[in-house]
C-alpha cells in the first residue's frame, strides 16, 4: 500500500506536468494521475515476474549441467533448495498472481542470459551458500531467503530498471518503491493467512473522504490545487517579500498550493503534519533553499487562511 508521502509526490509530479502543459482539461489530468499509480500494480506484477524467472533459470541450469557429456557430482546430485523453495513454489501456484502476470504477456526471452549471470551471482552469494546448508529449514527460513534475495538482486538492479523505463517512462523511478513493498509482502507472506496472499492495494478506498481513503484524497487534493490555481496564487503574491513571483521556482509554488489545498480541504488532518510533509517534498523536489522558503511562507499563509475561515479541523490537536 502506498504511503501518503508517495500519493503527495505522485499528485505533485502529475500537478507539474499538467501546469506545464497548458492542459485545461481537469478530468483528463486526473486520470493521467489515476492511471500512472494504478500502472504501478503492473510494474508489481513484472517485478514478481523477474523473480519467478531467476527461479526457472535456475531450474533450466540444473538439468543443463545434469546432461553434461561429463558430469560432475555436483551436477549429479546439486542442491535444489533454491528451485524447490516453497514460497517460489507458493508465488507459482497462485492462481491470482499468475494470471496477473499473463494478463501483462511478459516474456523475458530475451533477458535469458542476463538471469543466467544474475543466478551465477547468486551461486556465490554467502546467503545462498548457507541457505542450501541449512537442512533444518522452516518456512520462515525459506521466506527469508527469498525476501533477501530479491532485494539484493531484483529490487534495484539496473538492468532491469532500464527494461522498465522502456515500458513506462515512470516504471524506472517507481521501480525502487514497489521493490521495496514487495520485500515487504514477501516477508510477511503466510500460506495460512488469506490476507497476506494477494498484494495489497496500493490505493486504500472507503465510502467517506479522510485519512481512510487514499484513492478519494489523492482525487481531491489532484482537483483542489487546480481549482483553486488562481486564488492560491494571489495569496502567494500577497505574502512574498523581497522575492518577484516569476523567481519563484514553479515547483515551490506548486507545493504551497498543494499544501494550502490540503490544509483547507482535509478536516481529519492535522496542520502540522501537512506542513511537515510539504517541507519535506521541497527538499525532495526542489532547490536548496526551497526549504526554507517554503517553512517561512507556509506559515503566513496558514494564518491567512486561518483568518479567512478557510481551516477547519475536527478533533482535539489538529489545528
Amino acid at each position: 500500500m502506498l504511503s501518503r508521502h508517495i500519493i503527495r509526490s505522485k499528485t505533485l509530479q502529475a500537478i507539474y506536468s499538467y501546469s506545464l502543459s497548458g492542459e485545461t482539461d481537469l478530468a483528463r489530468g486526473r486520470s493521467r494521475l489515476i492511471d500512472s499509480v494504478e500502472d504501478m500494480a503492473d510494474l508489481v506484477h513484472y517485478q514478481l515476474s523477474a523473480l519467478l524467472e531467476l527461479r526457472d533459470i535456475a531450474e533450466q541450469k540444473t538439468e543443463e549441467n545434469r546432461h553434461k557429456l561429463v558430469p560432475t557430482e555436483g551436477d549429479l546430485n546439486p542442491n535444489v533448495r533454491f528451485i524447490e523453495n516453497p514460497l517460489l513454489g507458493h508465488l507459482r501456484n497462485n492462481e491470482v498472481i499468475t494470471n496477473q502476470i499473463k494478463a501483462q504477456h511478459i516474456n523475458w526471452a530475451e533477458f535469458a542470459d542476463f538471469f543466467r549471470r544474475i543466478f551465477q551471482s547468486v551461486t556465490q552469494w554467502n546467503e545462498y551458500i548457507l541457505y542450501g546448508q541449512n537442512n533444518d529449514a522452516d518456512f520462515n527460513t525459506h521466506r527469508k531467503f527469498v525476501a533477501k534475495l530479491f532485494k539484493k538482486f531484483i529490487a534495484f538492479d539496473g538492468n532491469l530498471k532500464l527494461f522498465y523505463e522502456e515500458k513506462n517512462i515512470h516504471w524506472g523511478e517507481d521501480s525502487q518503491l514497489t521493490g521495496l513493498m514487495i520485500h515487504a509482502w514477501l516477508k510477511s507472506y503466510d500460506p495460512n493467512n488469506p490476507e497476506t496472499l494477494i498484494f495489497p492495494q496500493l490505493l486504500k478506498q472507503s465510502e467517506h473522504i479522510g485519512d481512510d481513503d487514499d484513492r478519494k484524497y489523492m482525487i481531491t487534493l489532484f482537483d483542489k490545487t487546480i481549482l483553486h490555481f488562481d486564488e492560491y496564487d494571489a495569496l502567494i503574491k500577497k505574502h512574498i517579500q523581497n522575492w518577484d513571483m516569476d523567481r519563484i521556482i514553479t515547483i515551490d509554488s506548486l507545493i504551497l498550493k498543494m499544501a494550502m489545498a490540503e490544509i483547507t480541504e482535509f478536516e481529519n488532518i492535522p496542520i502540522k503534519a501537512s506542513m511537515n510533509e510539504y517541507i519535506e517534498l521541497s527538499k525532495e523536489f526542489g532547490t536548496p533553499k526551497s526549504n526554507s522558503f517554503v517553512n517561512g511562507l507556509l506559515d503566513k499563509l496558514i494564518k491567512e487562511l486561518k483568518d479567512q475561515g478557510k481551516v477547519v479541523k475536527s478533533g482535539r490537536g489538529l489545528a
